[in-house]
């Protein structure tokens, strides 16, 4: 029989497999969303029999938290919940930005010497890792910050000062730091076209060398070019040579403090609302003035110290002539001083044998000594022309010490050596004297487009530069020491997957140890080494949120302390959710685009 062609038969929709496909899908989808908006409309209205908030609007309300560490401006008195909880985002992604970048080091480091030729330092390692690793996380911050960072660091007025103008107390660390000065608007454009001529000399180059099929660098000659833009640009926007119009100081000789500020009516003082000058560059000078403080017994790192007395951190650059003496006769005549650090930190001592210099042994103790009776001892330090730079905060706001003017000259012989002049606590003013006021020059300087901060402590805290709390710190270094235990058990196992005959064929082409592991081993490596790196570095983010074990306020405790006042449980609940998926994302994205550029390209 012969065949004839014809219209084909259809297939009934109900056997049709590529259509029940989409409808499965399609009812999937429904089915979802339907399910989504009896979760929203049932959790609505329970809030809403509950009277409480079931949207967002509760963000712009004024929020009260205060927040010891705020990246961005920040007002207890008036800023809104939402600039709380910006807070708390952006002091999560401080740990986690730098949190990365030392473990990664630490990670590196610490696989690298699982896998050395060295006993020693193998056996290091590998008890690092099994010791750190199998510690919770928990326990490790409260170590840090309670056993470690907050009895055993000095005092912050007898803080461990490191080269550099670093300074290290109970109170966290600070060193100098850039800000960006009044001119730094006239330095931008340059930067954002050296950023293009970067952008644009980098894809030229990296053409160049693929169209001639030959390895080349195609950062050098961009990175070189955009370099001499942006220091030519820096030098042109430093050239001016004045301030401007309506920048002015404002400052308190008694308090110690200052403000700078836009005097936009030009009359010659702060009025309410005026903007401030942030990190304007101030010089205070004194001609003289005085510091009065008393002797101490402390216990600090652990010891016990015996009547020591402590100025705020003065250099002797800073005055011309620095004096330190006693301020009442007798003690003069029955005690002698020992700086530990001139003119600011010291001693006192009873000099037995009459050397004229402390020995070992002399120190006072009420406890133990001899001396009975013992109480506070006041001492004076005298400085003529004082000049301290300062830096204004982003807040428009400096301080120096709390200094005195002179009242009464007290001689040589009266004090003990070293003519000095005291008052507010001295027994020679009396009560009834009154007090000269105390004069400042107080003068604006002229600033390049990054102004130079260094950190100071006038009284009881550190000013200027860039200031790390323990709380960050004791975080921080948790976080790190933790998770480089698992980047360094991951980059052992990416340096063992590589094959030996890599090694080999680099030993036989003459290369070194360290040139073999550099250049052929490692970036190998690293192409193992990556993807799993991803999840610790991610891993590390979310772990931030156990900083209430530091009292460090981050975006999780801000976030718990907003829905405690609000009773926004569900809203900021989802605000939680959707922070830890953008960083998480932005994490991925970045490291992924990484990952594959390193990706071995097979042919």
């Amino acid at each position: 029989m012969a065949i004839t062609a014809g219209t084909p038969e259809r297939v009934p929709f109900y056997r049709n497999v590529k259509l029940i496909g989409y409808l499965a899908q399609v009812i999937f989808l429904v089915i979802i969303v339907l399910g989504a908006w009896l979760l929203y409309r049932n959790v609505t209205s329970a809030l809403r029999t509950a009277n409480l908030p079931a949207n967002f609007d509760f963000l712009d309300n004024r929020a009260g938290i205060p927040i010891a560490e705020t990246p961005i401006p920040y007002n207890t008195s008036n800023s809104p919940y939402w600039r709380a909880l910006l807070v708390g985002f952006l002091n999560t992604l401080k740990v986690a930005l730098v949190g990365v970048v030392l473990t990664s080091l630490l990670g590196v480091l610490i696989g690298v010497m699982r896998l050395s030729s060295n006993w020693l330092l193998r056996q290091v390692a590998t008890i690092y890792i099994e010791t750190i690793r199998n510690t919770p996380l928990a326990v490790q911050i409260i170590f840090w910050y309670t056993a470690v960072l907050l009895p055993l660091p000095p005092r912050v007025n007898n803080p461990v000062q490191l080269p550099g103008g670093l300074l290290f107390s109970n109170v966290g660390l600070a060193f100098p730091w850039l800000y960006p000065s009044y001119r730094f608007g006239a330095w931008l454009p340059w930067l954002v076209a050296a950023l293009v001529l970067l952008t644009t000399l980098y894809l030229f180059r990296r053409r160049q060398i693929h169209l001639s099929e030959r390895p080349g660098n195609p950062w050098a000659l961009p990175a070189g070019a955009a370099l001499v833009v942006a220091v030519v640009g820096y030098l042109v926007a430093s050239s001016g040579n004045a301030l401007p119009e309506t920048l002015a100081v404002s400052y308190n000789a008694e308090r110690g403090r200052g403000v700078t500020y836009l005097d936009e009516n030009g009359n010659g003082r702060r009025d309410w609302g005026e903007e401030v000058a942030s990190y304007a560059a101030v010089e205070v000078a004194l001609s003289e003035a005085q510091l009065e403080t008393r002797t101490q017994n402390l216990s600090e790192s652990g010891n016990q110290v015996y009547s020591v007395f402590r100025f705020p951190i003065i250099r002797e650059s800073e005055a011309k002539d620095i004096k330190v003496v006693f301020a009442n006769p007798a003690d003069a005549e029955r005690f002698s001083l020992e700086f530990t650090s001139y003119p600011s930190l010291g001693f006192i001592y009873e000099d037995r044998d009459g050397d004229g210099a402390f020995t070992e042994g002399e120190e006072i103790n009420p406890e133990a000594s001899r001396v009975t009776g013992f109480g506070g001892v006041q001492v004076v330090l005298n400085a003529t022309d004082f000049s301290r730079h300062v830096v204004a905060d982003r807040d428009g706001n400096f301080r120096i010490p709390g200094f005195e003017s002179l009242q009464e000259e007290v001689t040589e012989e009266e004090s003990g050596g070293g003519a000095p002049r005291f008052g507010a606590f001295g027994s020679a003013g009396g009560d009834d004297e009154e007090e000269a006021p105390l004069e400042a020059e107080v003068s604006l300087l002229e600033s390049p487009p990054l102004v130079y901060s260094r950190a100071f402590i006038p009284v009881s805290n550190y000013e200027g530069g860039l200031r790390f709390t323990v709380n960050y710190l004791a975080l921080l270094l948790a976080l790190v020491i933790y998770t480089a235990s698992f980047v360094a058990e991951i980059v052992r196992g990416g340096i063992q997957a590589v094959s030996k005959g890599q090694t080999e064929a680099a030993k036989a082409l003459g290369l070194s140890g360290y040139q073999t592991f550099s250049l052929v081993v490692f970036p190998q490596a690293l192409r193992i080494i990556l993807p799993p790196m991803i999840s610790q570095y991610l891993n590390l983010t979310k772990n931030s949120s156990l900083a209430p074990l530091a009292a460090y306020a981050e975006l999780f405790i801000i976030a718990s302390i907003v829905a405690n006042q609000t009773g926004a449980s569900i809203p900021v609940a989802i605000i939680l959710i959707v922070s830890y998926l953008l960083i998480s994302f932005v994490f991925a994205f970045v490291l992924n685009i990484v990952n594959e550029r390193i990706a071995l390209v097979e042919r």
